[in-house]
């Protein structure tokens, strides 16, 4: 999710900034009898086609992108004010606070579906199916819809609350986040076991350091908050989803 590095007037555009949501996950499978692990990509060749949902969600955010002219930021700022989070505007406390939810609606669910222009969707797009075909296979495509959308939720909550200041953040980043949370904890039988294994530890610290760390010590305007509520979300939200059978993950 990204946000102005500074607030200007409409006429003067969004500062908006890269959002190199990446992380790779190293295929590592069957050990071999000393107790080392060992590459094995037999899974990811068996892997199935991409589910139905996870292309419906991609098809959303591309057919947003290009029907609001979203390509075009400078020519289309009514987009990113109308569906982007303002977090004072969630605030009773401010003269411009919303006087309904169905006013908070929009940017609330909204927010996942707007870019600022091809860097920031095609970034996204690269990290949502690096994790999102793997999560939906898992818990099927109801429930990781469920998924995506509460991650999203997440990711509004945290950007609102841990910058009150700030806005507008648009971007499905966070809500990618919450796709992350839950696949780091389905590459194992069960979370228990995905928490107790080192390597998937190491994975989600790497993760976090990067995406929620570092980019709050730069001054480039990626919203945190909104990767670290939506990281949350989706690893709470997870265990409940996740089926009764337990099929092996990408690490074994």
């Amino acid at each position: 999710m990204r946000v102005p590095t500074s607030r200007r007037k409409v006429r003067d555009g969004i500062a908006l900034n890269a959002n190199p949501l990446w992380l790779h996950i190293e295929k590592q499978g069957r050990r071999n009898g000393a107790g080392s692990s060992v590459l094995s990509d037999v899974q990811y060749e068996r892997r199935p086609h991409i589910p139905f949902v996870v292309w419906l969600l991609a098809l959303a955010m591309v057919a947003s992108f290009g029907l609001t002219g979203q390509y075009d930021p400078d020519g289309h700022q009514w987009v990113y004010y109308q569906f982007g989070i303002f977090s004072e505007r969630f605030y009773p406390s401010s003269p411009d606070h919303y006087q309904s939810i169905d006013q908070a609606i929009a940017p609330i669910l909204g927010h996942m579906f707007v870019h600022f222009g091809w860097p920031h969707i095609i970034m996204n797009m690269i990290a949502y199916l690096q994790a999102a075909p793997f999560v939906a296979h898992r818990i099927g495509g109801a429930r990781f819809l469920l998924l995506f959308l509460l991650s999203g939720l997440g990711s509004a909550a945290g950007f609102i609350l841990l910058a009150p200041h700030a806005g507008p953040a648009v971007g499905a980043s966070g809500a990618i986040c919450g796709v992350f949370g839950a696949y780091f904890l389905a590459v194992r039988p069960t979370p228990q076991a995905a928490l107790a294994d080192p390597q998937v530890r190491n994975a989600m610290l790497t993760f976090l350091g990067v995406n929620v760390l570092l980019f709050a010590f730069l001054p480039i305007g990626i919203a945190w908050q909104a990767h670290l509520g939506g990281f949350i979300v989706g690893a709470l939200v997870y265990p409940l989803l996740a089926p009764r059978w337990r099929p092996s993950g990408p690490w074994g």
